[in-house]
């Protein structure tokens, strides 16, 4: 039984997806790990004081910035590194 338009559209997206994760997400969160997370990266010297400097920062706290880069660098990119084989093989049909 063929696909439904449904179906091939879903199979198509998710392999958009994929390339979109391999191709550009999953280096751009390791680039960020190494520059933030790295011993004497950008976590260590970014200070409150001056993310207050910066007006498009304005509101953002020190603690919020490093929750979401964790998120970033931690959690997305962890989950990547663990499905990367699989997002690959979607990834090359493209």
């Amino acid at each position: 039984m063929a696909l439904t338009a449904l179906e091939s559209n879903t199979v198509s997206r998710g392999i958009q997806a994929a390339i979109l994760v391999v191709r550009q997400l999953q280096p751009l969160l390791a680039e960020l790990n190494i520059i933030y997370d790295a011993s004497g990266g950008a976590k260590s010297t970014i200070t409150q004081d001056n993310l207050n400097l910066v007006p498009s920062f304005s509101g953002l706290t020190k603690q919020q910035l490093d929750d979401a880069m964790f998120a970033l660098t931690g959690t997305l990119r962890g989950d990547i590194l663990n499905a990367f084989a699989q997002l690959a093989q979607l990834a090359a049909r493209g």
